[in-house]
């Protein structure tokens, strides 16, 4: 053990760090049964996907029958297939939430993770709970203390196995020495995502990597558990992880409690934008048919996600900047309902496509992931114009939705079952 701490002290101290930091009461638990609920909300209407619907047909090749559950479906599956499964509900629809520090979405790794092994091993509700909030810690603070110019994609699935191994062994109430190792498992086997920002242009059922980041971390501890060992040596002798930023602690909150959530089922870097064009609609009475342009200012990378000017599948869609803008001036919202094989082909959507111009803003680029900074121009037919620029998206840390607003959106996806649901996770001990 000695030897270990030796060589990888920045690695002992960050475990440290997660395995000591206090838990500061009801206000940490009750933002963490926000997150557990929208996330399983989330994958009540992620199983509706052709991605899910596919994926399950081969459960039982995959993985064994099992008792473990698979939310929103009466079929059960093993341990990892419940991981599997759950966890590529949930990142079907691109409507969970996430962290502005990751870029990313932690709870769609840990959530599915903490929960169904926590059921595996008879652990109580209080201990999937903080499993779900020091691994929530341990993705945000990895993804966040990368050095930003050796980042070349965002995808989830890059660190997110870091989150769920740490979740895992936080259950498995591993000694330090295994987490340490449990850890480096996870970083050398999480998925690679090659390809840059392009993982998700193509509409790629794999998406973000999200799915087998989980598999990943959770076996990571599993296997270490039993004497399994790891590249320890991933954060002390490689220059990839800023060490002051991975240990920093100056609030000593939590981060789960500084998340966002999300009113739209698509990519986060686009909320900004459809936010303002909304608003923009609202203000101003603005009729679709009266509309003659709409420009739209952005930082570089969420024009990257476009691969083409009409996006080919409801994947696609959830990147596509200028199909979420028009479904937002049709239909005022943009939710799975919206994001559908039907409206890929609609007519009314295609002609606000054509009429919407994307550039790049090189100082929203610079402020890019800090910050989500757009602008959006809408100019009528009749020669009027209006303007609109904002740098946070809505239900962000600093604006967060009340227990009532989450309700709405998890009802809406979980349908006649959701207030017995919503209580069941919202008011657990």
């Amino acid at each position: 053990m000695n030897s270990i701490i030796q060589k990888a002290p920045s690695l002992f101290r960050f475990v440290e760090l997660l395995k000591n930091k206090s838990f500061d009461g009801q206000g940490t638990f009750h933002q963490t049964k926000r997150v557990i609920a929208d996330t399983v909300g989330v994958a009540y209407g992620g199983i509706q996907t052709a991605a899910f619907q596919s994926a399950v047909k081969s459960k039982n090749k995959l993985f064994g029958e099992g008792k473990m559950p698979i939310w929103g479906m009466r079929e059960t599956t093993d341990l990892p297939g419940s991981v599997f499964y759950n966890t590529l509900a949930v990142s079907a629809t691109d409507f969970d939430e996430g962290h502005r520090k990751a870029a990313g979405h932690p709870a769609s790794l840990v959530v599915p993770v903490a929960i169904m092994l926590g059921e595996h091993l008879g652990k109580s509700f209080s201990d999937s709970l903080k499993a779900i909030i020091v691994g929530y810690e341990a993705g945000t603070r990895f993804s966040y203390a990368r050095y930003p110019e050796k980042v070349d994609t965002y995808s989830t699935g890059r660190w997110g196995a870091i989150a769920t191994a740490t979740a895992a062994a936080y259950l498995l109430e591993l000694n330090t020495e295994q987490f340490m190792h449990a850890l480096s498992l996870a970083f050398v086997l999480s998925p690679g995502m090659q390809g840059g920002s392009t993982d998700v242009s193509t509409g790629s059922m794999s998406k973000e990597g999200v799915v087998w980041a989980a598999q990943s971390g959770l076996q990571s501890a599993l296997l270490t558990q039993k004497g399994f060992t790891g590249p320890y040596l991933f954060i002390d002798s490689y220059d990839d992880i800023d060490v002051e930023k991975l240990l920093a602690d100056e609030s000593g909150d939590w981060l789960i409690n500084s998340n966002y959530f999300k009113p739209f089922s698509c990519c986060r870097w686009l909320h900004t934008a459809i936010n303002l064009t909304l608003e923009l609609k609202s203000e101003h009475q603005i009729l679709t048919e009266n509309i003659e342009s709409i420009d739209v200012s952005i930082f570089r990378r969420a024009l990257d996600l476009i691969e083409s000017k009409y996006p080919d599948n409801k994947v696609q869609a959830q990147f596509h900047l200028p199909f979420t803008v028009a479904c937002a001036l049709l239909f005022d919202k943009v939710t799975p309902t919206e994001i559908c094989e039907a409206n890929l082909s609609n007519k009314l959507i295609n002609q606000l496509i054509d009429k919407i111009k994307m550039e790049t803003d090189d100082e929203f680029t610079k402020t890019f992931p800090g910050k989500l900074d757009s602008e959006v121009t809408c100019r009528l037919k009749n020669g009027a114009h209006f303007s609109k620029a904002a740098t946070d998206a809505p239900w962000d840390a600093t604006n967060p939705p009340s227990d009532e607003e989450l309700f709405r959106k998890f009802e809406s996806l979980v349908g006649e079952n959701a207030e017995s649901l919503w209580n069941k996770y919202l008011h657990s001990e």
